[in-house]
């Protein structure tokens, strides 16, 4: 990769994971952590990484890491799980830390598998039946309320995210294509929406947000599986549009659902 591509895959991460962070909180304080949560499973994070990573190997090789991501993204809805059963009775600290080593016990051991992609969605979907109904003993049925935001220091967080996310993206490539998927995947927007949501808002209603959340990471698992399969039938061009178009009907699909069963708790 020359560097004018690395540093401007560099950039485009690092802008896509603040502008994340800063969108899904503001998104979460003003519509509710219900529907918050669906909006985070957009691939504005993922897609740059993808498509930036197309442009300098082949697309067997993005089909691996984009079939690898989905397997992570397994351990994504682990580290969701946790966070949403820790962050009504433990502080931030221990909230993330606790998901953040559900997320590593099921990552290690998945980025060393192989990784098909049907199997990889199977596992997906089986995660997020699975958590979804565990998750519920910890959530209230209305949304939380918000505080006030503070401007201030969530921009400051999505910056560092992005700051974050770039420095793996100047090292994941180096590692593999399944290893590469599973770095891109790792919940690092996440993680820094879910301290700021804790810090500002409180636990009840950050853990509200990330159950919500196991819902909205469909869409991700969509686009790491059709980028996956239409690789290996497409150009790469369309192969990546139409998966992100997928990815993106499938987050409007769920906001449309998510507001529907809001109104009817109202």
């Amino acid at each position: 990769m020359t560097d004018a591509l690395l540093w401007g895959e560099f950039a485009i991460r690092m802008a896509g994971t603040a502008f994340v962070v800063i969108a899904i909180s503001w998104i979460a304080v003003r519509m509710g952590p219900t529907i918050g949560g669906v909006i985070v499973g957009l691939p504005i994070v993922l897609a740059p990484g993808f498509g930036f990573m197309l442009l300098d190997h082949s697309p067997v090789f993005v089909a691996d890491a984009a079939a690898g991501a989905l397997f992570s993204l397994s351990a994504t809805q682990v580290f969701l799980l946790v966070f949403v059963a820790l962050a009504g009775r433990s502080g931030v600290l221990h909230s993330v830390a606790g998901a953040g080593l559900g997320w590593l016990a099921c990552a290690l051991p998945l980025g060393m598998i192989p990784h098909p992609p049907l199997l990889g969605a199977l596992l997906f979907a089986a995660v997020t039946l699975v958590a979804k109904r565990i998750g519920r003993r910890w959530v209230t049925a209305r949304d939380a309320k918000a505080a006030r935001t503070n401007w201030g220091l969530l921009i400051l967080r999505g910056l560092l995210a992005g700051l974050l996310v770039g420095a793996v993206t100047l090292g994941a490539p180096y590692l593999g294509a399944g290893l590469s998927g599973a770095i891109m995947a790792f919940p690092i927007g996440f993680t820094v929406i879910a301290i700021s949501l804790h810090l500002d808002h409180g636990g009840t209603f950050a853990g509200q947000t990330a159950y919500s959340g196991l819902t909205g990471l469909a869409s991700l698992a969509t686009f790491c599986l059709s980028l996956a399969l239409l690789l290996a039938a497409l150009p790469a061009g369309p192969a990546f549009v139409l998966a992100l178009a997928a990815s993106i009907l499938a987050t409007v699909v769920m906001t449309l659902m998510a507001g529907r069963a809001r109104a009817r708790q109202a």
